[in-house]
């Protein structure tokens, strides 16, 4: 390769669609839309976590909507909008497994009655799947084109002549906080949620292994998909991996925005970090960029390169004006496309087939908000880094009603625990005032009025619920002495530190 070679990531993770998604993965649509063709090579990538389970993910099982899903399937509408968009390859993230690998079987494959399955390779470098009966049959040969309906380590992807190498990798925590069952293997083990600087030289060794194997062939480009949980992790492995120039994460929910992007009303950019992150592998001096945005397909995020004919990027010319992170409430998107159209030079809109699907979600949705089961003045709390790191109004309630159903049970019970990880939303909106253009500028009220259900401002309903409780976990009662209650406790909160957002906080009832 003689001239330098310019590449466009578009990318996400943690789609974990709820209600907000019908509107935010429209949006999402429209601003990849919006970019896609501003750039000659571009590539669609996802650290994963494509979907949770909860009311968005349950609509799909109705069969009203076999006409737009080809067949119904819990979890089948967030697997096409995904494909609609345009996403090429994605790693496997944890909450993949929340239900099972046989779920994910059925999301994966096409059913050969109308549902076509995924149309991007699923990928992981740490994950063996040989012996699990209902995923074996997907695994093929690593560092092939990418392929429908499969699971790989790695694949390669031709864009503008050039070959990009994608890999794939998965918290190893992911026994402990998910459900991948006796039949997948994960490596390294032991690894913990604060992983050792020996835990991680030992999956940085394991991702390795695959790297080499994309390099062996003369790919000299490499992107890795890492779903980690905790961004320190993913920026760890950039000092110890070789030949990787670009690691994307999963799991953190990080909104990495550089000074010039547009954030959606009430979220603030980190003091520390902005977008790109460049680490520098400890041995080799290599470069390294680490990227992520926030979830829910409330940010798609931008990254374009220009590598040399080395394969090497060329810091100087990252554009803090074109990456970033691109923001998908209403406001930003009608910005965004005033002035970047689509191809052709025509306004860019959303997928036809994703307002279809939504749409279709949205008719299932409503019902359940019609279903009223209690009423709030305020703001019930649910944000992440909240939740995670410290007690809030919604944690307190959840908590307390878990005590409450408990104590029907057995009366001696004297305290709830509610791991913060199981809160996925707010019960409530975040608005901007009125007229203002600050992120900053912002409210919190109750939960909306919703005419269409009958529902009142600050009515709380099934569906409010059901999204911000998705898992719907079942609760265990445990007998406990005092120290043992301490050390639980302690446990808890050990992992809570700036930038980290553990979900075992306890909320406390």
């Amino acid at each position: 390769m003689v001239n330098n070679f310019q590449l466009q990531l578009l990318h996400a993770s943690d789609m974990e669609a709820g209600i907000p998604a019908l509107t935010d993965a429209v949006n999402f649509s429209t601003v990849v839309n919006a970019l896609r063709d501003d750039y000659a090579n571009t590539l669609i990538l996802s650290s994963g976590d494509n979907y949770i389970p909860g009311p968005f993910f349950s609509a799909s099982s109705d069969s009203t909507l076999r006409p737009v899903l080809g067949r119904e399937g819990i979890g089948r509408a967030d697997i096409l909008i995904m494909n609609e968009i345009g996403f090429q390859a994605s790693a496997f993230g944890n909450h993949e497994f929340d239900l099972g690998t046989s779920t994910i079987a059925e999301l994966i494959g096409n059913d050969n009655r109308g549902y076509v399955g995924t149309r991007f390779p699923y990928l992981s470098a740490n994950l063996n799947f040989a012996n699990d009966p209902n995923l074996a049959r997907f695994v093929i040969a690593d560092g092939q084109d990418p392929r429908s309906n499969s699971i790989a380590k790695t694949t390669v992807i031709t864009v503008g002549g050039e070959k990009i190498g994608i890999v794939g990798a998965t918290t190893p925590t992911l026994p402990a906080i998910s459900s991948p069952g006796p039949g997948v293997g994960v490596t390294p083990s032991p690894f913990s949620g604060t992983p050792t600087a020996a835990q991680l030289d030992a999956l940085a060794a394991e991702i390795q292994t695959s790297v080499d194997a994309l390099t062996a062939t003369g790919i000299n480009k490499v992107i890795l998909l890492a779903h980690m949980q905790q961004l320190f992790i993913e920026r760890e492995l950039a000092k110890r991996l070789e030949d990787v120039d670009v690691i994307i994460a999963g799991g953190a929910h990080s909104l990495l925005p550089d000074s010039t992007d547009r954030l959606r009303p009430g979220d603030t950019a980190p003091s520390d970090v902005s977008y790109p992150i460049i680490e520098t592998n400890s041995t080799t001096g290599e470069k390294v960029l680490v990227v992520n945005t926030a979830a829910n397909y409330t940010y798609v995020g931008r990254l374009v390169a220009e590598f040399d004919s080395a394969g090497k990027i060329d810091l100087t010319k990252l554009d803090p004006a074109v990456n970033g992170a691109y923001a998908t409430d209403p406001a930003s998107v009608a910005t965004l496309i005033a002035t970047n159209p689509a191809a052709g030079g025509v306004t860019a809109t959303p997928d036809p087939e994703v307002v279809q699907i939504t749409n279709a979600l949205k008719n299932v949705i409503i019902a359940k908000d019609s279903n009223i089961f209690g009423e709030t003045e305020v703001f019930l709390n649910g944000t992440r880094n909240d939740v995670r790191t410290q007690e809030t109004n919604l944690g307190n309630l959840t908590a307390d009603a878990n005590l409450f159903v408990a104590k029907q049970t057995d009366s001696s019970v004297v305290i709830s625990l509610k791991n913060g990880g199981g809160i996925r939303d707010n019960i409530g909106t975040v608005q901007a005032a009125g007229g203002s253009t600050d992120p900053n500028d912002f409210i919190k009220l109750p939960p909306p009025a919703n005419p269409l259900a009958g529902k009142e401002e600050g009515e709380i309903s099934q569906l409010d619920i059901e999204n911000s409780l998705r898992f719907n976990n079942a609760l265990s009662l445990v007998t406990v002495t005092a120290a043992q209650l301490k050390e639980i406790m302690e446990h808890g909160v050990s992992g809570v530190r700036p930038g980290s957002t553990p979900g075992a906080f306890p909320q406390i009832g």
